[in-house]
């Protein structure tokens, strides 16, 4: 079966995370230290001297563009390279399952799965005990490239947390989907309907008619 996260993703994701993080601390102790350095020229220097003013003014300046890097890197960046990470963890611990249906296609998902964007893989599963077909959806990891899957094609699939992590095509494209059969038998139902009606109210005129001579 083809694996859909490695063990290299993993690692990519785990390094990228503690790189990230090395910035932020790294930031973080170069702020600290410039405030403290501004705080003791600040206190080294006499009462009402000219110069006091400065060190305020850097302190300052130094949060603010503090602040207005740290909060966009960590929330933004650092946070979606952090819930990947979690994700990646998850994904090679959690429980699985595996399930065999036919794949109808995939639907773009305005939703995130455990803080992740995801695509929908909707498949077909024919249910024994209503005697119909339902519908199951599993999720795939925008990350990722989109797999070769075609409409109708008979897909063993594994999934962790409804995440797809492994899959195999065991048969191509083994099942049509005869959706556009039914609208055409749907529209001529209709349009045998209405011409139904129609001969019928043009009967019941001549009758009316036949009736009144």
């Amino acid at each position: 079966m083809v694996s859909v996260y490695k063990d290299a993703d993993y690692l990519a994701v785990y390094k990228q995370r503690k790189r990230l993080l090395y910035i932020f601390w790294a930031l973080t102790v170069a702020y600290l230290g410039f405030s403290g350095g501004c705080l003791a020229y600040h206190i080294s220097l006499p009462y009402r001297d000219p110069m006091l003013i400065w060190p305020k003014v850097m302190v300052i300046s130094a949060s603010i563009l503090y602040m207005v890097f740290i909060f966009p890197f960590m929330s933004i960046k650092f946070g979606r390279v952090n819930r990947y990470y979690k994700l990646m963890g998850f994904l090679s611990e959690g429980l699985k399952s595996e399930e065999k249906n036919y794949f109808y296609c995939f639907e773009e998902k305005a939703l995130q799965k455990d803080n992740v964007d995801v695509m929908g893989c909707v498949f077909e599963t024919w249910n024994k005990k209503h005697s119909e077909w339902m519908e199951r959806e599993a999720f795939w990891d925008k990350e990722k490239p989109l797999p070769a899957f075609d409409s109708g094609d008979y897909v063993q699939y594994v999934v962790q947390s409804n995440f797809i992590v492994q899959y195999r095509i065991l048969q191509k494209q083994a099942l049509e989907f005869q959706e556009e059969d039914d609208e055409v038998d749907a529209e001529e139902s209709v349009e045998e309907e209405t011409s139904e009606t129609e001969s019928q109210e043009q009967v019941q005129e001549e009758t009316q008619e036949q009736s009144q001579e």
